[in-house]
């Protein structure tokens, strides 16, 4: 087993030393949820296990750790438990790593650092390395930074003289880790997004055409996203999100800037404007029209009803009815 000690408010300190190679990883993984609330799924090279060493703070909410580590990649869990993961902000003092989300890919070298969502797709794959990471809460960064979400996975050098302030702190962090107090713990915290976010902003401003364009991609992702699963009854933001990789948030930001156009309404206009293509084809009036409905993701008949009443004019009954007539022509009945 790992030599492990956290106590809330506390330093604290566990290695890979005394654990058989074929575990190291798994209880990396359990030791890094437990004490800071990270959801990685860790895997190392077959002929090199994995060798790890961490010696950080647990508190309420400020929690950092200097680690020491073999090469070995880190992804996300892909599990309901990845949301409650803390972002990782790492700063690179020794070593080399390739860090790739939300279709964006950077090499981090020596006195670079980085930020990763592990409640998101993620990948980093690492050489022997010495690292100072910081386990922010996302929403006290939000608070500072909304969009931070666009600029995960982005190296930040050294001579940006914003990154070097909170570097900076970074560094008296783990000089006086064995002497902070909880009050003091707590300040800390609340001052980390604050010097965060100006070297964040940094990349804002280097990529504001980039930006866009990305967020363009953003949504056409999820409306391809959406066309595939209009079918699904229990398509949300939730699921459209999950499946992109975006935030909730973000997603929802994405489609409140199309002038109050929202997504979920793209959703049932697209729904009724398929029942009513349905409804119009000859090869489909065996279908009825609860078949029609549920077929994309109605799951309540008379909800339909309403719903296509109120989009087209008239109900789905009399709208199939009155397509049957016009198909007979002057010699239908009479």
């Amino acid at each position: 087993m790992p030599t492990a000690h956290a106590t809330p408010g506390k330093a604290c300190h566990f290695t890979m030393d005394a654990t058989p190679e074929r575990l190291r990883a798994e209880l990396f993984q359990q030791e890094m949820r437990s004490t800071f609330a990270m959801h990685l799924a860790i895997s190392s090279p077959p002929a090199t296990p994995l060798t790890a060493e961490v010696r950080g703070y647990f508190g309420r909410r400020l929690r950092f750790a200097a680690l020491r580590f073999s090469a070995h990649s880190t992804a996300s869990t892909r599990t309901r438990h990845a949301s409650e993961s803390r972002l990782l902000v790492s700063c690179h003092r020794q070593g080399a790593a390739v860090v790739t989300q939300g279709g964006r890919e950077s090499r981090v070298e020596a006195g670079d650092f980085f930020l990763i969502d592990p409640a998101r797709p993620f990948h980093i794959q690492t050489t022997d390395s010495e690292v100072h990471s910081v386990y922010l809460e996302p929403q006290a960064l939000r608070t500072v930074l909304p969009h931070w979400d666009m600029l995960t996975a982005r190296a930040i050098r050294p001579d940006v003289k914003s990154a070097a302030l909170f570097t900076g702190l970074m560094d008296q962090l783990f000089a006086m880790s064995p002497d902070i107090g909880e009050e003091t713990a707590d300040n800390i915290a609340e001052a980390l997004p604050h010097l965060l976010a100006p070297a964040l902003r940094t990349l804002q401003d280097e990529t504001g055409a980039s930006s866009s364009r990305l967020q363009a991609l953003h949504r056409q992702r999820i409306l391809a996203y959406v066309r595939d699963h209009l079918w699904d009854s229990q398509l949300s933001a939730l699921s459209i999100a999950q499946g992109v990789g975006l935030s909730p948030r973000h997603v929802y930001e994405l489609f409140d800037e199309q002038g109050g156009h929202t997504l979920m309404k793209s959703v049932w206009k697209q729904r009724l404007a398929l029942c009513r293509r349905d409804l119009m084809t000859p090869a489909m009036r065996s279908r009825s029209i609860g078949e029609i409905a549920y077929a994309w993701g109605f799951s309540n008949v008379s909800h339909f009803s309403r719903a296509f009443k109120a989009e087209f004019g008239t109900g789905p009954r009399e709208f199939r009815r009155a397509q049957e007539l016009a198909a007979l022509g002057p010699a239908g009945p009479h």
